[in-house]
């Protein structure tokens, strides 16, 4: 079983694999990151938490993980299912750049300097996507945006 093939399962017209409003193609794309950052893989995580390899190859099949296996999964990995549940359109939620924000805000290990850069890189690219969405042009070079951020 590789990393790859537990990657996050897409739709045929690519959009997100969502099950009852939980986003199970995010999930396992961020699992799998830190899979790779452990430089472990999936037998050796099914092993450590519990569960025999198949249950975690059902996921490339496009089965969701039961409750006990999600937990499992997310303690493993240090994650909150509930960053991963899905918001109906017509409800507003939490701000995403202000969610990113308090999460780089409340890392000890970033510098001021260095969330103040990574927000400036996050706001720039959220920027030039809603420009692409609202003129449904190409997006702009990458140093327009940044010179812009930059000035203000």
């Amino acid at each position: 079983m590789t990393t790859s093939s537990l990657r996050a399962r897409k739709t045929g017209n690519g959009e997100a694999y969502v099950v009852r409003g939980f986003n199970v193609s995010a999930f396992f794309e961020v699992v799998a990151e830190v899979v790779a950052a452990r430089n472990s893989n999936w037998k050796l995580l099914a092993k450590e938490i519990g569960v025999s390899p198949s249950t975690l190859s059902r996921r490339g099949r496009g089965r969701c993980p039961d409750a006990a296996t999600l937990a499992a999964l997310s303690a493993w990995a240090g994650l909150n299912p509930a960053d991963f549940v899905v918001a109906p359109k017509s409800r507003t939620g939490t701000n995403p750049l202000a969610a990113i924000s308090g999460v780089l805000r409340s890392d000890p290990d970033l510098a001021p300097s260095a969330v103040q850069a990574l927000e400036t890189i996050i706001r720039v690219a959220y920027a030039s996507m809603e420009r692409s969405r609202r003129t449904n042009a190409p997006a702009e070079s990458a140093s327009e945006p940044l010179a812009q951020a930059q000035e203000s």
